[in-house]
């Protein structure tokens, strides 16, 4: 897979997700929806990188994280 492809598909390079999160006082969330292609999203965990799953739609893809931060 090519370079850039991989360093997107990091969750731990969302930085404004943190900053966000920091300026709001809320906790980090321990999974992230990360594009993965076109109509495509991971759910991965936070702290690892590891898929936990994914979805075709952003909507799904959200229901799902918050599901297993559950």
């Amino acid at each position: 897979m090519h370079e850039n492809t991989e360093i997107r598909r990091e969750g731990s390079n969302i930085s404004y997700i943190n900053a966000r999160k920091a300026t709001l006082g809320i906790d980090s969330s321990r999974y992230v929806v990360i594009p993965a292609g076109i109509n495509f999203f991971h759910i991965a965990e936070h702290a690892t990188g590891q898929v936990k799953g994914f979805r075709c739609r952003h909507s799904d893809a959200c229901e799902l994280a918050r599901a297993l931060e559950c």
